[in-house]
């Protein structure tokens, strides 16, 4: 028997012309539909090969889902970092994904605040991500700093990148 548990919350963002009128909604632990946008855009479109493993079935990963006027447009994961386990506060955050139609409405920073949050609230102090290094400005604008060496992840350059986290959601 498999349960599965559905919470929504609100975006929380200065509204914009686009955002304006819009409504936003979470999903938290919907690894269907965030299954549907990383095959879009990960595997389809990007051509990676290995997009699921076995993060995806940890109980304490959070599957973010954003819906924008009901229709789903991207997803997000995070999760305590399995190779730090005694670093309880270390969490990893990645998975970032927005489908292609609906870019540069926010909502890629939108998910990477809300998994900050619910990663907050149960217990992490520090997130780190291994980013593609295209988008390694979108993540410094969010306060991540870049740490280590170029790796590539299949055929495409990342970065690992850190933030503190605080209780307001900002730098440490």
């Amino acid at each position: 028997i498999s349960v599965s548990l559905r919470t929504y919350g609100t975006v929380t963002q200065q509204p914009t012309r686009e955002r304006i009128g819009m409504e936003l909604r979470f999903e938290h632990g919907n690894f269907d539909d965030a299954r549907i946008v990383r095959t879009r855009v990960f595997m389809e479109e990007q051509g990676f090969q290995d997009e699921f493993d076995d993060i995806d079935d940890d109980p304490r990963t959070i599957h973010v889902t954003l819906y924008d006027a009901n229709a789903l447009v991207g997803c997000a994961r995070t999760f305590p970092d399995p190779d730090r386990p005694d670093q309880p506060g270390r969490w990893v955050f990645g998975r970032l994904a927005v489908l292609p139609e609906a870019r540069r409405g926010g909502f890629g920073a939108a998910l990477l605040a809300e998994s900050e949050r619910l990663a907050r609230e149960a217990g992490a102090t520090e997130m780190h991500l291994h980013a593609q290094c295209r988008v390694t400005p979108f993540y410094e604008r969010m306060g991540y700093a870049q740490y280590g060496p170029v790796e590539l992840d299949e055929h495409v350059e990342h970065i690992w990148m850190e933030k503190l986290l605080d209780e307001t959601g900002g730098r440490g």
